[in-house]
C-alpha cells in the first residue's frame, strides 16, 4: 500500500506502466524521507511568524496600566496581521489539498461562482 492507498500493481495499471516491478524498484531508489519533502523557506518563515502568535495573544490580554492606547493598538494590529498570515497560510494548504485531488482523481470541488438558474 502507498500513499494514496493503491498496490504497486493498480499504480502501475493507473499510469500506464508496464511493470509493477518499475514501482518498487523507484520507491527503493527514491526513498522518501522528511529533506527529501521539506518545505519552502517561504513556507517555514510563515508557520515560525505563527508561533509568536500566542505569545502576542497573551501580551495583549495582559492588564497593563502603563500601556499607552498607541502601543495597545500597535499589539493588536500585530496579533491581527498574524492571523491574517495564518488564514491566508491555510487556505494556500486548502487550495493544494483541491489540486491534487482533481488531478488524482478528476473531482472538482471547488464551488462555482454565481447564481444558480
Amino acid at each position: 500500500m502507498y500513499a494514496n492507498n493503491l498496490s504497486c500493481y493498480f499504480t502501475a495499471k493507473k499510469y500506464d506502466i508496464l511493470s509493477p516491478q518499475t514501482i518498487v524498484r523507484w520507491v527503493k531508489e527514491f526513498p522518501l524521507d522528511s529533506k527529501s519533502l521539506s518545505l519552502s523557506q517561504e513556507v517555514i518563515n510563515k508557520v515560525m511568524s505563527m508561533r509568536t502568535k500566542n505569545e502576542l495573544k497573551k501580551a495583549a490580554e495582559c492588564p497593563s496600566s502603563n500601556k499607552t492606547e498607541a502601543q495597545k493598538l500597535q499589539e493588536e494590529n500585530a496579533l491581527l496581521r498574524k492571523a491574517l498570515e495564518y488564514s491566508e497560510l491555510r487556505n494556500e494548504a486548502l487550495m493544494e489539498v483541491l489540486k491534487i485531488g482533481k488531478e488524482e482523481y478528476g473531482l472538482d470541488l471547488l464551488k462555482k461562482a454565481g447564481a444558480k438558474q
